[in-house]
């Protein structure tokens, strides 16, 4: 909301003559000071009556009120506001629907993907949650309105990819020495290479799916284990490729880690491939996910 501003001034009320009096413009001073406080004091009572516009005080107060022990080090007010507003909007009855609309707020639309696993009476919850309390108040928000007999599987999902790019062009050479004449060797290149036409730009779609699958194989079979927090070794992946497309998944268990904070994929001879900071609570079982498409694109549309 923005800044109330009163629409008149002390001293515009008094007569002319009194407004070169020293005395009374000291006073038309500090009445406009104490205005000025008023015209803020009403705007943050306004504010208040909204949770998005709730200042820290009434902020601290709903936290009392959830029992929410916030930690301000690492939480910003515009986050607790929105943990607040998700308390707040968390009624039964809950649905599918309920839960899609809550994943919107917490993560972003087209963010995450739900499966449900009836038969083994699992949720799976694939999403790419950024920041250390976003993926607590997903957590807390999916153990709140879940089933009790569901057991819900955290899926993070972490996206890398591969561009290939083609130019074609011709090219003509230039020859810098001639065979019966004087060779000053390393002075100039044997020849100069120019450019003639260009034949095929990179915006111009030429790359195969044959070769895109190839790059994908090449490098799941590149792809040796992974390793958390830079030091927990995970040897046991799964990886397949389709359409072009490596997808690379492991479990990660309570009794490895209580939270992840950083994700690397390794090849055999323990060279770091992918590295991303990341942060997962672990709660009972998280699966994490890899995915990492080979696809045709612009790299250099100059060289």
């Amino acid at each position: 909301m923005n800044n109330l501003e009163l629409d008149y001034l002390p001293c515009e009320q008094l007569p002319p003559w009194y407004r070169e009096v020293l005395d009374y413009q000291q006073m038309c001073n500090t009445i406009g000071a104490q205005f000025a406080l008023l015209a803020e004091e009403i705007t943050r009572v306004a504010d208040n009556f909204f949770l998005q516009t709730m200042d820290l005080e009434t902020v601290q107060m709903w936290e009392g009120i959830f029992r929410i022990v916030a930690n301000p080090a690492t939480e910003s007010l515009q986050f607790r506001r929105d943990r607040i507003i998700n308390r707040i909007s968390m009624r039964p009855p809950f649905t599918l629907r309920f839960l899609y609309q809550k994943l919107d707020e917490l993560i972003g639309p087209g963010l995450w993907n739900v499966t449900v696993d009836y038969p083994n009476y699992a949720l799976y919850i694939e999403s790419n949650v950024d920041g250390q309390g976003y993926s607590q108040e997903l957590i807390y928000t999916i153990n709140h309105i879940k089933p009790a007999h569901i057991t819900f599987i955290n899926s993070p999902v972490a996206m890398s990819g591969i561009v290939l790019s083609e130019r074609v062009s011709e090219i003509s050479y230039t020859w810098n020495y001639v065979l019966n004449g004087q060779w000053l060797l390393g002075q100039e290149p044997f020849a100069d290479e120019e450019e003639v036409q260009v034949i095929k730009l990179p915006q111009t779609p030429s790359i195969q799916s044959a070769l895109l699958t190839g790059i994908a194989d090449f490098v799941s079979n590149d792809v040796a284990a992974a390793r958390l927090n830079g030091s927990i070794m995970v040897e046991n992946i799964n990886k397949s490729v389709q359409d072009s497309t490596l997808t690379i998944t492991y479990q990660v268990t309570q009794a490895m880690t209580t939270e992840i904070t950083q994700v690397e994929l390794l090849a055999a001879d323990g060279t770091v491939l992918t590295s991303m900071a990341a942060y997962v609570p672990v709660t009972e079982t998280a699966v994490i996910k890899h995915v990492i498409p080979v696809q045709e694109g612009i790299v250099n549309a100059d060289t």
